[in-house]
């Protein structure tokens, strides 16, 4: 029986110095933070957790002294059942958030591992009928120091001119005419038929959102992405109830709150980012959540190559994943990928598990845990190969 046998923990800061920013963030430091586990067999697999703007300094203690621990020496197929105990017990230790990033770094490496195990691509693993190509759209469009509305239009064709049929932009930093310029601007770059998501980020309340959205061409925009406060639902169901299509809410990672949005028609999307809401597990239970639904799973990448990859598994398995986000912005090793998006979709590797792996020699250390009562297990090698 295949077991974990090592586990380390690395860490990535992607350095953007204040040049950019949205309605919420001015962004400086950027920090992702990955999983790697080698089982007993000598397989390597690795995942990502969602690590946001925050330093990873309390998440890496938290996985060192209270995650990790659990699953040492577990079998590979006790994983839902350990991450279920845990997340039951939250309940009392009150670590639910940091508890769903922690856990889903875990069970994407796990899921890369059984892959690998498998010998098969992650996404056939899942859905031995699924595409293999997952569709994607460009995301970008924050504000910057002296971007002006051309600027915005160049970053706009210049992600058309990558292979994406829908471009992502922020609204909601400046006045609504400004933004209204903004967003024209950017749909001058966009071809007949192609669609635009306006990212709000939680910037409006319902009835200013809905101004704005009407003063816009809306048969172009695809999305409206959090629009108001994550805890606005009747917001955002009565943006919904009137016509504006609403995304939300990238890192909620709480499965009440999620049915209650699909449930009472508050969202035409419904936006989880794979890092933060529990890896693969979780989105195969959001797939079951909207089937049948008018709603569709998007699904949010911020971070790193790693993490689009293993979203693009997933939307290349399952039909309920309406795109996932490739973003040119946050863009930290995505010089690794062996392909780029053609035609609004990525084509998955075939190669077992993710079939991507961060450069280790270009990440930080921060623990290294071991089961006890196993083989030394050799050092990690500083890439891996896919």
């Amino acid at each position: 029986m295949t077991r974990i046998a090592r586990v380390e923990l690395y860490a990535h800061c992607n350095a953007l110095g204040g040049k950019v920013w949205n309605p919420a963030i001015r962004w400086s430091d950027k920090f992702a933070v990955f999983v790697v586990v080698r089982d007993t067999a000598g397989q390597v697999g690795i995942g990502e957790c969602w690590c946001f703007d925050a330093a990873p300094d309390a998440l890496m203690a938290f996985l060192r002294t209270e995650v990790v621990p659990q699953f040492l020496g577990a079998p590979l197929a006790a994983m839902e059942e350990i991450a279920r105990a845990m997340l039951d017990k939250a309940t009392l230790t009150a670590r639910h958030g940091i508890l769903s990033s922690a856990l889903s770094g875990l069970d994407l490496a796990i899921w890369d591992l059984r892959a690998r195990h498998a010998g098969r691509p992650l996404w056939q693993l899942l859905n031995p009928a699924g595409t293999g190509r997952a569709p994607v759209y460009g995301s970008g469009g924050l504000y910057g120091v002296d971007k002006t509305p051309a600027d915005l239009r160049d970053e706009m064709a210049g992600m058309v001119a990558s292979g994406h049929g829908i471009a992502k932009m922020k609204v909601g930093a400046l006045s609504p005419d400004e933004d209204r310029l903004r967003v024209e601007a950017a749909l001058t770059a966009l071809p007949p038929g192609r669609s635009l998501i306006i990212d709000g980020v939680y910037s409006y309340t319902a009835v200013e959102a809905r101004a704005f959205y009407a003063c816009l061409p809306q048969d172009r925009i695809l999305a409206f992405q959090s629009p108001v406060p994550a805890s606005d639902l009747a917001g955002m169901r009565a943006l919904t109830a009137a016509g504006v299509p609403v995304m939300a809410v990238e890192a909620e990672y709480r499965p009440k709150l999620q049915a209650q949005l699909v449930e009472e028609g508050c969202v035409r999307f419904l936006q989880v980012a794979p890092i933060a809401v529990g890896g693969v597990s979780r989105i195969r239970a959001l797939c079951d959540l909207v089937a049948g639904t008018p709603v569709d799973l998007s699904l949010e990448v911020s971070s790193t190559a790693h993490a689009f990859v293993a979203a693009a598994h997933m939307a290349a398995a399952y039909p309920q994943i309406a795109h996932v986000e490739y973003h040119y912005v946050h863009h930290v090793f995505f010089d690794q990928l062996s392909a780029q998006p053609v035609g609004g979709a990525f084509a998955l590797p075939m190669q077992p598990g993710i079939g991507m792996a961060p450069p280790l020699d270009q990440l930080t250390h921060h623990a290294t845990l071991n089961h006890e009562g196993t083989a030394p297990v050799p050092d990690l090698q500083p890439s891996i190969e896919a």
